[in-house]
């Protein structure tokens, strides 16, 4: 990386615990607790709506599937502090790692949150690994979607919402969406499409179970 990109990482690093408090402590969410869900869940959200989503998730000590990056580090120390769990990898690179790692923590009872057309895009694309994770667990995804007030959107291929301090976001809750283990290609594929056109509001959703 050159001298300028040192730089800056060295100032996001520097920034993101600090820029992370504050939104923590003036947002105002709605729910105001954050989720009611407990036990192995998957919060399934866009990147887009990644720090909202974090935000709801909290209470649920949600573990979070986080790239191996150098954003991915920055990521940890800020949110570590906050009682959330982590993973490293995606469902591309060290996929199988990742995968292997948030089944234990779903068996152990535990919830998992991952952004499901991460770490790259394209935007409101669905990768496999929320679906893949609920035919393998039986757990099913709950679905996250932001309805920001007042805030900045991101110029980057995922469109990151960053509320601003002092705004209201609103998360929405999708009905749960469930993958039988006997679920094929198809049903599988079709539980993606409708997870994603839900996410981005486009469309309804539909679970995998051929229902």
């Amino acid at each position: 990386m050159s001298a300028g990109g040192n730089r800056l990482q060295a100032v996001k690093s520097a920034l993101a615990r600090p820029a992370w408090r504050l939104l923590a402590g003036t947002v105002r969410r709605d729910p105001a607790a954050g989720t009611a869900r407990r036990g192995a869940v998957i919060f399934a959200s866009l990147h887009r709506d990644m720090i909202p989503a974090a935000l709801h998730v909290r209470p649920a000590a949600a573990t979070l599937l986080v790239s191996q990056s150098r954003d991915g580090d920055i990521l940890i120390r800020t949110l570590a502090p906050d009682g959330y769990g982590f993973v490293r990898g995606s469902t591309g690179k060290d996929g199988a790692d990742a995968l292997r790692s948030l089944l234990e923590v779903l068996r152990r009872g535990g919830a998992v949150g991952l952004a499901v057309d991460g770490p790259r895009g394209p935007f409101g694309t669905v990768h496999e690994g929320a679906l893949l994770l609920a035919r393998l667990s039986g757990a099913p995804v709950v679905p996250l979607r932001a309805r920001p007030g007042r805030h900045l959107s991101l110029h980057t291929w995922d469109r990151t919402i960053v509320p601003l301090p002092w705004s209201t976001v609103r998360i929405e809750e999708g009905a749960d969406v469930t993958v039988p283990r006997e679920a094929d290609a198809a049903a599988c594929a079709s539980a993606a499409g409708g997870l994603g056109a839900w996410l981005t509001g486009a469309g309804p959703l539909a679970d995998g179970s051929g229902a």
